[in-house]
């Protein structure tokens, strides 16, 4: 068996570099483009036209009159983590890169995604408004939370 020279060796080095250099791009790549479901989440809405749709009296988005008519639309854990429902079938998508951490909406008993003052571990949150839930901006907005910046 032949003795690998310098050179062969150092090309050795730099394809298994190349090698792992283009794993790690396309798990970013994937990461980028991972996607999460949206749910219409009911009965989670704030007053004064903060929905995406559908109430009793009109199907158009802002149109809602007061809290908790139409719908708002939301991954299916953040609906149950606010204490939404889901009252239809309907299911979309949306990138994981456009939710934001919502403060201040979610309800008692471990419904959150990560962080409070005390912790640093998803479901972990003591009782309403600790931690964050994860969601588009404008529905953490039309259920009264406050985006993170």
């Amino acid at each position: 068996m032949k003795a690998l020279t310098g050179a062969a060796m150092a090309m050795m080095v730099a394809g298994l570099v190349g090698c792992n250099s283009t794993e790690n791009n396309s798990t970013s790549v994937q990461a980028a483009t991972a996607e999460t479901d949206l749910v219409h989440c009911y009965d989670v809405n704030v007053c004064g036209g903060h929905n995406d749709c559908k109430t009793a009296s009109n199907a158009c988005s802002g149109q809602a009159s007061c809290k908790g008519t139409g719908f708002v639309a939301i991954p299916s854990k953040a609906c149950s983590d606010v204490g939404g429902n889901q009252k239809d079938a309907w299911v979309g998508s949306v990138a994981k890169a456009d939710l934001v951490h919502c403060h201040d909406v979610n309800v008692c008993g471990g419904h959150n995604d990560c962080k409070t003052a005390s912790n640093a571990c998803a479901g972990h949150a003591s009782c309403k408004g600790t931690g964050f839930v994860s969601m588009p901006a404008k529905a953490c907005a039309d259920i009264g939370g406050k985006a993170e910046s």
